[in-house]
């Protein structure tokens, strides 16, 4: 007796991880017939039509600031030479097109000797003068006699002036088609927030639209990572240090009276995307559309639609990106770590 119900509960068991298997093999492998329908149907997510209208579409961009002082423009000597004579020291203020070092170069070549019938000089001494107004900086080891290499640089001049500098990630420089004419910067901790002029927009790995100054400043953008780096100069008059961090507001543009729609209406946030009509009869077709600014939260449609037509918001999931219910890794994370808490 036992030993028919001991075969009994084997076959079961046998049984049962058969039928287990075959489960998982239909959730995961799937036959061609699902794959099939699964690329060409969108997900329905529960969307509603809605009717286009007009609307104002204002963009601004508030993003992590830190103020440097100007990196100014580097003194070089072309074609290098002897440190003979030192006009000014570090730190000094200079005007634009003072002299500030000397130098000696080999002479140009002359053609043959004097009346005397002696060569004439091998060395002639030039002065190197600033090539902007402002304070000296990295001439500390700079001495008398030390032999500089052709184009070395000697010294920085930076004027006594500061900028507000800061990180653009990359999928932001769509709503940044023409450099921002409005930007205002707060100072943490500090005085009021002010308006702070465009300077440059350029590459994070020093895009800054002035020469780089080869000195203690240069090395602050490297590893700054994508995207791109925004720059405006701060008023005189604002009190800062530099490393003092802060916000900068850019407002990135303004349209009135536009056909706006919400972003979740359409895919794609960037000059085209594609939206789902809704006709009379209750029948959907997409469309391609053409936009303009966004506010990341409503995007201004140039071309494809017009006041009056109904689209699905928000427009079914592309089943070849999204997935429905899905958690992103920094939901997980925060739901992982904060079970301990």
């Amino acid at each position: 007796m036992k030993k028919w119900i001991i075969i009994g509960a084997a076959v079961t068991l046998v049984l049962g991880l058969l039928g287990s298997g075959y489960l998982l093999l239909s959730s995961f492998g799937g036959g061609a017939d699902e794959d099939e329908f699964l690329g060409e149907a969108a997900v329905d997510v529960g969307g509603a039509p809605i009717e286009v209208e007009l609307g104002t579409v204002s963009s601004l961009l508030v993003l992590d600031a830190t103020v440097r002082p100007e990196p100014g423009r580097a003194l070089k000597a072309p074609k290098g030479g002897t440190v003979t004579h030192l006009w000014l020291n570090n730190g000094d203020t200079v005007e634009n097109g003072a002299p500030i070092v000397n130098v000696k170069v080999p002479a140009e070549t002359t053609a043959g000797a004097d009346e005397e019938g002696e060569e004439a000089a091998a060395f002639t001494e030039v002065s190197l003068y600033a090539p902007t107004a402002g304070t000296i900086r990295g001439m500390g080891d700079v001495r008398v006699g030390d032999v500089l290499e052709p184009g070395a640089t000697v010294a920085t001049v930076a004027p006594e002036q500061f900028r507000a500098v800061a990180t653009v990630p990359a999928n932001d420089l769509y709503r940044l088609y023409e450099d921002p004419d409005d930007i205002m910067l707060k100072i943490d901790k500090g005085p009021p927030a002010s308006e702070c002029s465009f300077l440059s927009l350029g590459s994070a790995e020093g895009g800054a639209a002035e020469e780089p100054a080869e000195d203690e400043f240069s090395d602050e953008s490297e590893g700054a990572g994508g995207g791109a780096e925004l720059s405006c100069r701060v008023p005189s008059d604002l009190q800062v240090f530099d490393g003092v961090q802060g916000q900068m507001s850019v407002s990135t543009g303004e349209a009135e009276d536009v056909v706006a729609i919400p972003v979740t209406a359409v895919r794609g946030t960037s000059e085209e995307g594609e939206v789902l009509v809704v006709a009379e009869d209750g029948s959907e077709e997409p469309r391609e559309v053409t936009l303009g600014l966004s506010d990341g939260q409503f995007v201004e449609v140039t071309d494809g639609l017009e006041v009056g037509d109904t689209i699905m918001d928000p427009v079914p999931l592309d089943p070849r990106f999204d997935v429905p219910g899905a958690e992103s890794e920094e939901d997980f994370d925060e739901e992982f770590y904060g079970m301990g808490g």
